[in-house]
């Protein structure tokens, strides 16, 4: 796999006629998973779209592996990173192995047939991701955890040495929250640089190598989970009414 790092050089992020983030600069490598936490409204998703091409930045730059991303093609940056939408939800009753297989499409083109390394790749990412035996079943008709493992596995199977994941254990139950984080983490530790949004700070701080807080238009603190997940800085980010630091800083950090 590619080795890719992703790098931010004074990026503002937003929309037409609104900037929601400003002078963001960050860089990430393999072997990384890096987390965004912060408010709602505090720019997580924005960044995430921005650093993945989904949004134009509107200053700045973003570099995959030292090149430009906007002087990248569709297939180029497919083959470079994958990005998992919030929310993502199973249309069309394609088979696991089938909506795994999708993921090869940067290698082998959308219309070309399937190579044995294809194949490889997307049994390999399926038995990865805890799901040995699925290969037939119907994603529509798989539970929200089953699904979002399937989302993971054809993640792995893309071969994207980048992956961006926008709050990817969203409305799953305790049990799947640290499956989907186990296998996250796997992931880095296989050489890919994963940098997802979370709202969990106690699982940020478990499973993170860093993490950004976004708040007011900027990064506010980047470091390690122990470095920027303290009260001093957790109670002005997320603005805490006093008394209730107790129910929102992660333990054990």
């Amino acid at each position: 796999m590619e080795t890719a790092s992703l790098v931010l050089e004074g990026v503002a992020a937003g929309f037409k006629g609104r900037t929601v983030l400003s002078g963001v600069n960050l860089a990430s490598d393999s072997g990384e998973v890096l987390v965004f936490a912060g408010p709602n409204g505090g720019g997580k998703t924005t960044l995430l779209k921005t650093a993945a091409g989904f949004l134009k930045p509107l200053s700045g730059r973003v570099l995959i592996g030292g090149r430009d991303l906007a002087s990248m093609s569709g297939r180029e940056r497919a083959a470079r990173l994958s990005f998992l939408f919030q929310g993502q939800t199973a249309l069309w009753p394609f088979t696991v192995e089938e909506f795994v297989m999708q993921g090869r499409s940067p290698h082998r083109g959308f219309l070309a047939p399937d190579k044995n390394a294809d194949r490889a790749a997307a049994a390999k990412a399926i038995a990865d991701a805890g799901l040995s035996g699925y290969e037939e079943r119907a994603v529509t008709e798989l539970s929200g955890g089953e699904f979002q493992r399937v989302l993971i596995a054809r993640a792995m199977a893309q071969e994207a040495p980048l992956v961006l994941m926008d709050e990817p254990i969203n409305n799953l139950d305790p049990k799947y929250q640290f499956v989907m984080m186990d296998l996250i983490r796997a992931m880095a530790g296989n050489g890919f640089a994963v940098i997802l949004s979370l709202h969990d700070l106690t699982l940020a701080a478990a499973y993170a190598d860093r993490v950004a807080l976004l708040a007011g238009g900027k990064i506010a603190a980047l470091g390690k989970p122990g470095e920027v997940l303290r009260e001093d800085i957790l109670t002005g980010v997320f603005d805490i009414p006093r008394g209730y630091q107790k129910f929102v800083l992660p333990r054990g950090v």
